[in-house]
């Protein structure tokens, strides 16, 4: 029997009752179990909220204001009511529930239903045809869940608590295999889905490593000291490279094929078409990890070149003798039909030097607090912002922090936090949102990690980004208070400060001095964002003069005059 709508919709309505991932996996166990192979790969899809499997660029454009459109004449409702209940609920599929009418028909709206009409609509670029197919797929609704779910799946938002790695757990749990077997099988193949069917049928010995779709990015661990980075290697050998301040990047080629994939999983190649000449000119197969930097006569040159490509579907001959850029490579997992990130970073530096045309970033071999130090002022005179050490023995672990890569940066480190209000300027910004407070992580996001605010800023965008940024979070608004939206989490800022203090203004417990935004972190995914631990530590660190100190008087606030 085909999956229907209904039973998706109150599965995981069951999903959002229980806060225990165990139960949550053991619900999404019993529910693969009994599905065909097409409609599994359908449910696992649509349960990570995805219209479409993780590989397929394909969208379906269809915003809030779409969904506004064509929803209230369905219901017989006013708008401005229903935009109420929206706001009241933070989202549209549960204040939909409530206002969809009871009718006198079957639930019979299948999982395949969305399918077809989701390829309709990501086919057209029409809006009027779109607002046609979602009024006749939200027409045959029977049953008000399945038109909550629907909107869920549409906005990409099921609010289920359940995260990428619960729904790993949950295909693992359901076929009797390992969570390591499936997160094999989704770094080779990139689709949860497919990997699914794989495991039901015993297959996953099958899934090989497929080019082009984005592998997460191994990450580095911060550290505050030289001497805290000394202790962490124990004695391994680590090789220091210069921290860059551009934007991480993997590249994957085959043949004249080539595409570039940011931190956020997205692709960004019409940004850097010479980046794409200058690869397509590699000979083979590949698959590098590196950082696209501005770059001149051998040198990184300040951020703000980068960042006037960003976002741009067409960069001109002038932006790119004006703003030129490189790609500079310090990693290589996959060369001519072999995957390397199981091998030894000293390996996979070995084959990277042995490339042809590829522009590596130098590194030295250090073992001691000196050395470190010694690298670090160097990468300092270099105008870049810090170091990263690896360790040569380590594998690639995409999406992983841990003691096998550290980093090192400028005093007081910056830190990536999430915007999660956006406040109507003064004077010749009273029109715009251009004042935003931000959060951090008190646990991994991941594992149901929580937003606590830290501090607000207004310095640092440009004119050109905060009317961005207000077209954006106006878009995205859950709640007007006054002056105030409330936004979801969408938005990472780089945030730098003088110094951090305890307070009680912000539910982190934390307050910076002087706040000012860095930049804006596209390439950063709010699960990014940094955690509240490292603020913690970092109030602590011997460079921030405003912890409070043991017994100590602490001095008075400077003044104007002083």
């Amino acid at each position: 029997m085909s999956a229907t709508l209904l039973e998706f919709a109150l599965t995981n309505d069951a999903l959002a009752a229980t806060g225990s991932k165990l139960k949550k996996q053991s619900l999404l166990a019993a529910y693969f179990r009994k599905l065909s192979d097409e409609d599994l790969a359908r449910a696992v899809r649509f349960a990570a909220g995805r219209a479409f499997a993780a590989t397929d660029k394909r969208v379906l454009n269809v915003g809030g204001r779409t969904l506004f459109d064509v929803l209230p004449g369905l219901m017989n409702i006013d708008a401005v009511h229903f935009h109420g209940l929206a706001v009241k609920n933070g989202e549209i599929g549960d204040a939909l529930s409530q206002a969809w009418p009871a009718r006198e028909m079957e639930a019979t709206l299948l999982l395949a239903d969305l399918v077809v009409a989701f390829e309709d609509i990501a086919a057209t670029g029409n809006g009027q045809r779109k607002r046609e197919i979602l009024e006749r797929l939200f027409y045959n609704c029977a049953h008000p869940r399945e038109a909550a779910y629907l909107a869920k799946i549409i906005s990409g938002d099921l609010r289920t608590g359940v995260q990428e790695g619960v729904l790993q757990a949950g295909v693992a749990e359901a076929f009797n295999r390992t969570l390591a077997e499936i997160q094999r099988g989704v770094l080779l193949l990139g689709n949860l889905d497919e990997v699914a069917v794989l495991a039901k049928h015993g297959r996953l010995g099958e899934a090989k490593f497929r080019l082009f779709h984005p592998i997460q990015f191994m990450l580095a661990t911060p550290q505050e000291t030289a001497a805290d980075a000394e202790a962490k290697m124990a004695g391994r050998s680590f090789i220091v490279e210069d921290k860059l301040d551009g934007i991480r990047a993997q590249i994957h080629k085959a043949g004249d094929r080539v595409a570039i994939f940011t931190r956020t999983m997205d692709r960004t190649d019409e940004s850097f078409p010479e980046v794409i000449e200058a690869m397509r000119g590699i000979d083979g197969d590949f698959l590098l990890d590196g950082e696209i930097v501005p770059w001149r006569d051998g040198a990184v040159l300040p951020f703000a070149h980068i960042q006037k490509r960003l976002g741009r579907k067409v960069v001109t001959a002038k932006v790119r003798r004006e703003n030129p850029v490189a790609f500079l490579a310090f990693d290589l997992l996959y060369r001519e039909g072999r995957l390397l990130m199981d091998e030894s970073l000293a390996k996979r530096r070995e084959i990277l030097q042995s490339m042809e045309k590829v522009v590596r970033l130098p590194g030295i071999e250090v073992q001691s607090a000196a050395q470190v130090e010694q690298a670090f002022a160097d990468a300092r005179q270099r105008r870049n912002e810090g170091i990263v050490l690896k360790d040569l023995q380590s594998p690639y672990s995409p999406g992983r922090r841990g003691q096998m890569w550290l980093k090192i940066k400028t005093h007081l480190p910056t830190f990536d936090c999430v915007v999660t209000a956006a406040e109507y300027g003064h004077g010749k910004r009273k029109a715009v949102l251009s004042d935003y407070t931000f959060a951090v992580w008190d646990a991994d996001p991941r594992d149901g990690g929580k937003l606590l605010n830290i501090g607000k800023a207004y310095s640092g965008v440009t004119d050109e980004e905060i009317a961005q940024l207000t077209e954006l979070f106006l878009g995205i608004s859950t709640e007007r208070r006054g002056r105030v939206h409330l936004v979801p989490p969408r938005v990472v800022l780089e945030i730098a400060c003088d110094q951090i203090q305890r307070s009680n203004r912000h539910a982190s417990g934390y307050a910076m001095r002087f706040p000012r935004i860095k930049r804006i972190r596209w390439d950063k995914k709010p699960e990014d964002a940094d955690w509240l631990s490292r603020v913690a530590e970092l109030y602590q660190s011997e460079s921030n003069f405003g912890r409070k100190l043991p017994d100590a008087v602490v001095p008075p606030e400077p003044s104007l005059f002083d």
